[in-house]
């Protein structure tokens, strides 16, 4: 059996079991990159006492203690970020141990997934939950599908080998600076940027030592750009590889312009990987971006891993 409340703070063996579990769930995920929980955010979110709420569940008198007395065991927790919308972000991560005995199964036979209720579901407050399965883990397609949760969104991970790239490959893009700063701007404006993506591209073009922003233009135009991770990401069969943490395109160029745009930046930014003596490039994409997809096709791309998002009101 299991229990399960809203905790703002947790006693000292329930802390630590916590952390001990998360530490253990993202070793064990990591090579298939499933949703992982950081037990440091989760101690500073617990300490400040803000709006990020956690329901902790246990496994009900599941460990001996020395008494001979049975105790609760701490088995999973799902993390809820709270956004403007009066939706949240919505994170779970289940022990290793026990992720065939459905615990999530049960709490939603129990609990359900109706949100409209006064209070939102479980007294959450809020109006609805966004949650992704990261690497699209087997177990949230089972419980999807036997709940009804509606799946919004796909995204790819492609990654790209730097033995496609070709030898003009790197002429096709150029290194943006601080002299780009308003081009960079009014794109970003018109690409309706967030603040962190703003703020990630400055750093990329100010001779940040592991990020370059890189640029395509169509006349005197910037029509495209890049902000490209020069740390090393470990890639099974391909090596130390880039990332593309955010690209986009002018919302005017469509069609085959926009194809020889994205081609531009994705060709370009896998010829700078290579050059920094990396191994491959990383971007992900949604699925639903059949242009997108296909460009990445034809340049060498290959699917690496799906994260799908379910939305729940």
């Amino acid at each position: 059996m299991i229990r399960y409340e809203w905790c703002t703070h947790l006693t000292g063996g329930d802390a630590q079991q916590l952390r001990d579990l998360l530490v253990r769930a993202a070793a064990y995920d990591a090579e298939p990159e499933y949703n992982r929980i950081d037990p440091d955010e989760v101690d500073r979110d617990l300490a400040a006492g803000g709006e990020v709420r956690y329901l902790v569940i246990w496994l009900t008198e599941r460990q001996e203690m020395p008494d001979g007395s049975m105790a609760d065991q701490v088995a999973g927790v799902i993390r809820f970020v709270p956004r403007s919308d009066g939706w949240a972000d919505g994170t779970i991560v289940i022990d290793p141990d026990f992720r065939s005995i459905g615990i999530v199964t049960l709490l939603l036979e129990r609990e359900g997934t109706d949100f409209s209720a006064d209070g939102g579901w479980l007294a959450s407050g809020f109006a609805g939950v966004r949650g992704w399965a990261r690497g699209n883990h087997p177990a949230s397609g089972r419980i999807g599908d036997r709940n009804l949760l509606p799946r919004t969104r796909r995204i790819w991970k492609l990654v790209r080998p730097s033995s496609e790239c070709g030898a003009d490959d790197g002429g096709r893009i150029n290194e943006l600076t601080g002299a780009d700063d308003s081009a960079v701007a009014a794109l970003l404006t018109a690409l309706e940027a967030s603040d962190n993506e703003r703020d990630r591209l400055a750093i990329a073009a100010s001779d940040a030592p592991t990020r370059v922003a890189l640029g395509v233009s169509n006349g005197a135009d910037l029509v495209g750009v890049v902000d490209l991770d020069l740390t090393p990401v470990h890639i099974d069969d391909i090596g130390k590889c880039a990332g593309i943490d955010y690209l986009g395109t002018a919302p005017g160029i469509v069609g085959p312009n926009r194809g020889t745009a994205l081609t531009d930046l994705l060709a370009g930014a896998g010829a700078r990987a290579a050059n920094a003596g990396l191994d491959g490039l990383i971007v992900y994409t949604s699925s639903a971006d059949e242009e997108f997809v296909a460009v990445g096709r034809h340049l060498g791309f290959q699917h690496d891993r799906t994260d799908v998002l379910y939305e729940i009101h």
